[in-house]
């Protein structure tokens, strides 16, 4: 490894030890702002307020990204069917936070060429059969990114787009388009904003549930909090308090004792995962979803396919909703349906998994028919809840619920500084910036695969490089966790002692998404991956 190489080992620690120093500030310290919820809006808070200079706690009930921030469709977009709803604002916003993560996070905001097929009318098309209100849709979604736009779409033939995409139906098929927007790993991208935040003095702490507040003359003044790893309970005190609790943002408001303007209407959406050989597409794909007026994303993902999503509404338990039979064996039949030659069934799927979009409700009769665009309440005793909203627009939710928590401590009296007041986050990097090293070269300097070292770059950024140096002080920390895919035993120790990972799930499902594209979901190795959870 290069000396320039070495001057960026700069990952700070973030363990169970991080976590039991910073509970213990939040016993004894009054903070700017406390944030209740984990996922990429409460991180996205985190990081914006701690960068201007904000004395900042977050908590989490579970782990971070445990609800819907992972259970995304990966994608960093500006919601191509939003222009149907004429919600132009949200897609031009979305568009720039795409260019915005592109700069900060290159490795978390892939450039992802997407397919639109167009078939005869009479035959479902994702968009519709009409070439002319599909180009000009895709010339808006282009004008409205600006300079910052990937590339421009373009009109493909027929021939075009059977080589693209060789498994998709041909009968009717009259050619399509191609047009660009980015993919992610969505709790990787939560992970390291909470990291960064952390890395800006955010006191951060997983496993730790909000239980009830208390009051000050009818304003909060603290959260009642419990340690859920302990069982013991301790006092949040802040001046401002930020509820960013996704679907369960009502619960938490309720908690105040006074009737609350937020009403949350769950929108679940599923899914699936099925090997990429199935369907041979070297692009992402846009298909019609059978029995919805609404379209499937196919996408290439961590070597697998991805496909979904759907929307209903929901009224199960928010802690684990599921992918129900008949909702996968439908999306099974869309893929097979656009997919012939796939000859995909429903033994294909590797995985499925459920996410509720936490949207604000309305007057409509369908979950599809909601705006994705975020709402802010601030309630009479002072909790300010953000839901709504896109992962994609996380930052700009972020900086606007900011903006409302500077106004308040203002008036009470809090002297910011000036360069700090507005948020700073538009250029602060994430995930120590892009890895941009020789593979081989590194692969052959640590004795590994070509593959793994890609697979470190791909998902952890410039930070690849402290996982390579854990890697280095056993023989036994190179060795694969799973036969078939790149992941090395080093990822679980860096995931402990830089990631806050807790438990072999934390490591599967989210610090690392093999949970997903295992076909045993990494079971066969837990009791290796909690071992090394208390290397040291």
């Amino acid at each position: 490894m290069s000396e320039a190489a070495n001057k960026n080992l700069t990952a700070k620690e973030f363990s169970l030890r991080t976590r039991a120093s910073n509970i213990e500030r939040m016993r004894h310290e009054t903070f700017d702002l406390a944030i209740i919820g984990g996922g990429i809006t409460g991180a996205g808070v985190a990081l914006d307020a701690a960068s201007r200079g904000l004395t900042v706690a977050l908590i989490e009930k579970r782990d971070f990204a445990s609800g819907t921030s992972s259970r995304s469709s990966k994608l960093i977009h500006g919601g191509l069917r939003y222009l149907e709803h004429f919600e132009f604002s949200l897609v031009r916003e979305a568009l720039r936070e795409r260019a915005a993560l592109l700069r900060n996070a290159p490795h978390l905001a892939k450039p992802l060429a997407f397919l639109v097929p167009v078939y005869e009318r009479g035959k479902p098309s994702p968009l519709g059969s009409s070439k002319l209100k599909l180009r000009l849709g895709l010339w808006l979604y282009d004008f409205l990114a600006g300079r910052e736009n990937i590339a421009r779409h373009r009109r493909l033939s027929r021939d075009e787009i059977l080589e693209l995409a060789p498994a998709l139906d041909p009968a009717g098929l009259r050619g399509g388009f191609l047009y660009y927007d980015c993919l992610t790993d969505d709790t990787r991208l939560v992970i390291e904003v909470i990291k960064a935040a952390a890395s800006h003095g955010a006191a951060i702490a997983n496993y730790v549930t909000a239980r009830g507040f208390q009051k000050d003359d009818e304003r909060i003044s603290a959260v009642e909090a419990e340690d859920t790893l302990t069982g013991n309970r301790f006092l949040l005190r802040a001046t401002v308090f930020v509820n960013a609790a996704g679907v369960w943002s009502e619960e938490i408001a309720r908690m105040i004792g006074e009737d609350s303007a937020l009403r949350i209407r769950p929108s679940k959406g599923i899914h699936i995962l099925v090997p990429q050989e199935k369907i041979k597409a070297q692009t992402a794909v846009l298909i019609p979803s059978i029995g919805e007026h609404r379209f499937l994303f196919v996408i290439p993902w961590h070597g697998r396919t991805l496909i979904g999503t759907t929307d209903t509404d929901y009224r199960g338990n928010f802690d684990d909703p599921q992918a129900d039979e008949e909702e996968i064996n439908r999306v099974v039949e869309s893929a097979a349906k656009a997919f012939p030659a796939s000859r995909l069934s429903r033994e294909d799927v590797i995985s499925a998994f459920a996410g509720l979009r936490p949207l604000v409700a309305g007057n409509n009769d369908s979950t599809k028919d909601l705006s994705r665009k975020d709402e802010i309440i601030e309630s009479s005793s002072g909790l300010i809840s953000v839901t709504g909203g896109k992962l994609t627009t996380y930052r700009r939710m972020a900086e606007r619920v900011v903006d409302a928590t500077v106004k308040r401590l203002e008036r009470g009296g809090r002297k910011l500084d000036p360069a700090r007041r507005g948020s700073l986050t538009a250029t602060i990097g994430i995930a120590g910036g892009a890895a941009d090293d020789d593979v081989e070269k590194e692969a052959q300097e640590f004795g590994l695969s070509v593959e793994t070292v890609r697979h470190l770059m791909r998902n952890y950024g410039g930070n690849y490089r402290r996982v390579l140096q854990i890697a280095r002080e056993q023989d036994e920390l190179k060795m694969p966790l799973i036969a078939t895919l790149p992941h090395i035993r080093a990822e679980v120790v860096y995931a402990a002692r830089y990631e806050m990972a807790t438990t072999s799930e934390d490591f599967l499902e989210r610090r690392t998404r093999i949970a997903l594209i295992d076909r045993d979901h990494g079971k066969s190795q837990a009791e290796i991956i909690s071992s090394l959870l208390d290397f040291d």
